[in-house]
C-alpha cells in the first residue's frame, strides 16, 4: 500500500473518531485521527493492528464461553507453535494470549463497510 494511499480518509464523509468491530471479537476498536482532523486508512490499519497486538486481560476472558476460551487458546497456541526461531517462539509463547487470538486464525482483512 503506498504512501498516499493510507493518507487517504476512511471515510466519506471523513471522521475524527469511529469505533469498528471486527467479527469474532468482544469488543470494538476505537479509532482516532492522529494527523489530521480526520481518520486516514493508515490510522485504522495502525489502531486494528495495535489492539490485535494487545495482551487479553481476564476480563476479557471470562467474558466469553468456555468453549470460547478453548478455541481461544488453541489459536494462542498454534501462533506460539508456529514460529521458526526459538527467539520468536519464546517471545510469542512467554507474551501470552493477545486479542488476535480470538480470531482464530482468520486474518484476511475484506474492507470496511
Amino acid at each position: 500500500i503506498s504512501v498516499q494511499t493510507l493518507a487517504e480518509p476512511a471515510t466519506s464523509p471523513p471522521l475524527g473518531f469511529m469505533a469498528v468491530t471486527i467479527e469474532n471479537l468482544p469488543w470494538t476498536v476505537k479509532i482516532y485521527a492522529t494527523y489530521k482532523t480526520y481518520i486516514v486508512l493508515g490510522d485504522v490499519f495502525q489502531a486494528v493492528y495495535q489492539s490485535l497486538r494487545t495482551n487479553i486481560t481476564r476480563s476479557e476472558l471470562d467474558s466469553v464461553s468456555q468453549a470460547e476460551q478453548s478455541r481461544v487458546s488453541r489459536a494462542y497456541m498454534h501462533r506460539y507453535r508456529r514460529q521458526r526461531s526459538r527467539r520468536a517462539y519464546d517471545a510469542e509463547k512467554y507474551g501470552g494470549i493477545k486479542h488476535i487470538d480470538f480470531l482464530l486464525g482468520h486474518s484476511s482483512f475484506l474492507g470496511i463497510s
